[in-house]
């Protein structure tokens, strides 16, 4: 006579199909990038800043070779590799000059062909500029080094914000003057201009 124990195990054993199936599932490899980051527990919400002019993420992740050419080339050493090792920008190491050479040196078609004098007349990303509550002149701190760095002055500061006047300079950001270089990025001491990618 069986225990109890005995035929619960019995009851509850999985056929050798079954078994065999989950094990070899279990071995498939996942070659997605962010399916495998969602089996980690790694799911993104922030996208990534990729390469200037770019045609699209899903066509630059589909065909780039992960070669680092761009890395090795790119003269202000902005470009890096994120978690599964494409370039990525990181505006926190300093600004974009627009040279184009991760463009030349790369074999894949990844970006818009544009002539090379006309460059800086398109975006070369997408994606909102915006200057948070840490902004030192927000917090009554004199503080003008974003201005300081642009060029094209994108970022002005007046004695007015909210229509109301204040006793320290205040930053105005006018985005349609912005090149997107990213130099205000690396130059703020709180972090406080903050880029979100659309």
């Amino acid at each position: 006579m069986q225990s109890g124990l005995a035929r619960f195990s019995l009851a509850h054993q999985a056929p050798d199909r079954d078994l065999n199936f989950y094990s070899n599932n279990s071995m498939e490899k996942l070659e997605n990038p962010s399916r495998r980051g969602l089996f980690r527990g790694e799911v993104k919400t922030k996208k990534a800043l990729r390469l200037p002019w770019i045609i699209s993420e899903s066509d630059f992740i589909d065909k780039c070779t992960q070669c680092h050419k761009c890395i090795d080339v790119c003269e202000t050493e902005i470009i890096s590799r994120d978690r599964q090792g494409y370039p990525i920008i990181d505006f926190e190491k300093g600004e974009c000059t627009f040279c184009t050479k991760c463009k030349e040196v790369c074999d894949q078609p990844l970006f818009f062909h544009r002539q090379s004098n006309d460059e800086c007349l398109f975006k070369p990303w997408i994606f909102d500029l915006s200057i948070t509550s840490t902004c030192l002149a927000k917090n009554n701190v004199v503080c003008q080094s974003c201005m300081d760095v642009c060029e094209p002055a994108a970022i002005t500061f007046s004695y007015e914000r909210d229509g109301e006047v204040c006793s320290i300079p205040q930053p105005q950001l006018t985005i349609d003057d912005c090149t997107q270089c990213g130099a205000c990025i690396t130059s703020c001491p709180q972090s406080a201009i903050v880029m979100k990618v659309n």
